[in-house]
This record gives structure tokens, C-alpha cells and sequence, in this order.
């Protein structure tokens, strides 16, 4: 049995599947960045004025309340959705004061080198299948030439 007549269709499989694999990595990794909250949110340490009229604590949300309280220790809190909305909009008195807030962009996940890897697997796997591909119809040419 010759070698390339097995090796052949293994190498197709293997090519296939990097592609597919690569594909899939890229998708999982797309959508988990688009489904993460990279925003964070702390108290400004700035001037505390605002032209918006600020809400009240006991306004808030449950979950703005957990955001609030936090921010209040002096940690960052990440927050989405209506929090984020909530916080980057309006000001907030509490206990006779108004504090206003900070929204800063902190991509913490390492999505973008995961979707790198995926998109580097595909190409491997495409290039793999077309240059067998290629090798093959060569090594077909030059036998029948030389033939």
C-alpha cells in the first residue's frame, strides 16, 4: 500500500478539522466579548456637581443598590445594562450627599487572543487543505510527463 494513499485523506481530515475547530474557538470567543461587561464604574473624585438632578438612593434598584454599595468601599464595580445606564447618566444623593460617577473601559478578558487563535487555526487548516492539494496535483503532472 503506498504511504500517500492513506496519508492523503488524513491530511484532508486534519485540515478539515482545524478549519472547523478554528471557526468554532473565533465564534465562542466573539460572542463571549460581546456578551461580557467590560465597564467599570467608581465614585469621581472630581467635582461633584452635575447639571442632571441626582435620584435618590432609595430609588434605586436592588442590583443599583449592590453597585452603589460597593462603590462606596472604594473598589471599581462592573456593571451593564440599565446599571451602567444608570450610573454614567445620573447622579445619586445619598445620606445628604450627591456623588457622581466614572464609567472607564477595562477589557480585562483576553478574548481578542483567543479569537486571534481561532482565526489563526482556520487559516492553517484552509492552507493546509488547498496546498495538499496543490502538492498532489504537482506530483500528478510530473508523472505524467515524465511518463
Amino acid at each position: 500500500m503506498n504511504p500517500r494513499s492513506w496519508l492523503r485523506p488524513a491530511v484532508y481530515v486534519s485540515a478539515i478539522g482545524l478549519f472547523v475547530l478554528g471557526l468554532a474557538i473565533t465564534g465562542s470567543a466573539a460572542y463571549s466579548e460581546t456578551d461580557a461587561t467590560p465597564y467599570l464604574i467608581q465614585v469621581d473624585q472630581g467635582d461633584a456637581s452635575t447639571s442632571a438632578s441626582p435620584i435618590a438612593y432609595s430609588d434605586l434598584t436592588s442590583e443599583e443598590k449592590s453597585v452603589f454599595d460597593r462603590l462606596m468601599t472604594g473598589q471599581a464595580a462592573p456593571v451593564e445594562g440599565t446599571t451602567l445606564t444608570t450610573f454614567a447618566n445620573y447622579a445619586v444623593q445619598y445620606q445628604g450627599d450627591v456623588y457622581t460617577f466614572e464609567v472607564t473601559y477595562d477589557p480585562t478578558t483576553l478574548s481578542h487572543l483567543v479569537v486571534g487563535f481561532g482565526m489563526a487555526l482556520s487559516v492553517a487548516g484552509g492552507a493546509l487543505f488547498f496546498l495538499t492539494q496543490f502538492i498532489e496535483r504537482r506530483r500528478t503532472l510530473s508523472t505524467e510527463v515524465s511518463s
